[in-house]
């Protein structure tokens, strides 16, 4: 999808021993490089049909077209828009999906600028086997953010470097700007810091507050939400880093947008921060919390396979 920008020459080109080649780590590609057993069916129509789009990688869900990330990716928050009609080729599609998929370009660009902060993309149909399309039953058009001097498509002869991140929490990061461009008036972001190591997650304690309740941040214009959430932690000693989705399982546009965090304390480090313990929480029946906090923390810990 690049070219390169050495000028010709006549001259072969040197390369630095194979022992000097940087390791080039996409355990996520395996199962595409080592052609697994082929899925029944399209695999777009049946992520469509399912009933958890965290699992599915689906990041918005349309009237006539759905945003999903891309399971072998070629670069770190590669994702497609696929039309809901099971179509090989544009002229295909009726006008109406035509232009949802248009309006919705922008929309993943701005959102992929704040969570990622890209130098640029690269936009492109294959349309056919022969031009390269790997599912060319069911059109979709890609989306791939670039960074200068990020891995090309000739990864595996030179060297190169992928930017190391696993895919659900790009997803995660993608999907709330998503939302945030979807929904302007969702103000108010649900965070649900998680320490690992004391079974704990943070609680607001204020005085104004009738009750306990997950913690609440308001997003910074032009910021991504997980990068105001890692400051929100670090204003009170705790450090943060994104884990996870922490809003609703259907990506359709919501006013729940969450953000899951794995936080480090330091002991005596934080200010004016209160943990509970994950065990006194979790029961709706005996929790603090309001019965959506604790839906909202169970399906997180829940979805991330993570024992209490």
């Amino acid at each position: 999808m690049s070219e390169s920008n050495q000028p010709a020459t006549s001259e072969p080109q040197s390369h630095e021993p194979a022992s000097n080649l940087e390791r080039l780590w996409t355990p996520w590609r395996m199962q595409y490089v080592g052609g697994g057993p082929a899925e029944d069916g399209c695999v777009f129509c049946n992520r469509l049909a399912g009933d958890d789009d965290v699992d599915a990688l689906i990041l918005y869900r349309g009237k006539r077209a759905f945003l999903i990330m891309n399971l072998f990716p070629y670069n770190t928050g590669h994702l497609m828009i696929v039309p809901n009609q099971h179509v090989a080729s544009p002229e295909e599609l009726d006008d109406e999906t035509q232009f949802e998929m248009a309006l919705l370009v922008p929309i993943v660009l701005r959102a992929v600028r704040r969570a990622l902060n890209p130098g640029g993309f690269n936009l492109g149909l294959n349309l056919g086997w022969a031009a390269g399309a790997g599912i060319a039953a069911h059109m979709h058009q890609h989306v791939v953010p670039r960074w200068s001097g990020d891995a090309n498509f000739m990864p595996i002869l030179a060297n190169t470097k992928v930017l190391p991140e696993l895919i659900p929490v790009t997803y995660a990061k993608i999907r709330a700007e998503i939302e945030r461009e979807l929904n302007p008036r969702a103000d108010k972001i649900a965070l649900i810091a998680f320490d690992l190591d004391n079974k704990s997650v943070l609680v607001d304690v204020s005085p104004g507050n009738s009750a306990p309740r997950l913690p609440r941040f308001s997003p910074k214009p032009d910021e991504a939400l997980w990068t105001t959430a890692t400051s929100e932690l670090a204003s009170t000693g705790i450090q943060g880093y994104a884990a996870g989705w922490a809003g609703p399982r259907i990506a359709v546009a919501s006013d729940e947008i969450g953000v899951f965090m794995l936080v480090q304390r330091q002991v005596g480090g934080e200010r004016g921060s209160h943990f509970a313990s994950l065990e006194s929480l979790q029961d709706i029946r005996r929790s603090p919390l309001d019965a959506a906090d604790v839906h909202r923390l169970n399906d997180v810990l829940d979805h991330l396979k993570l024992d209490p």
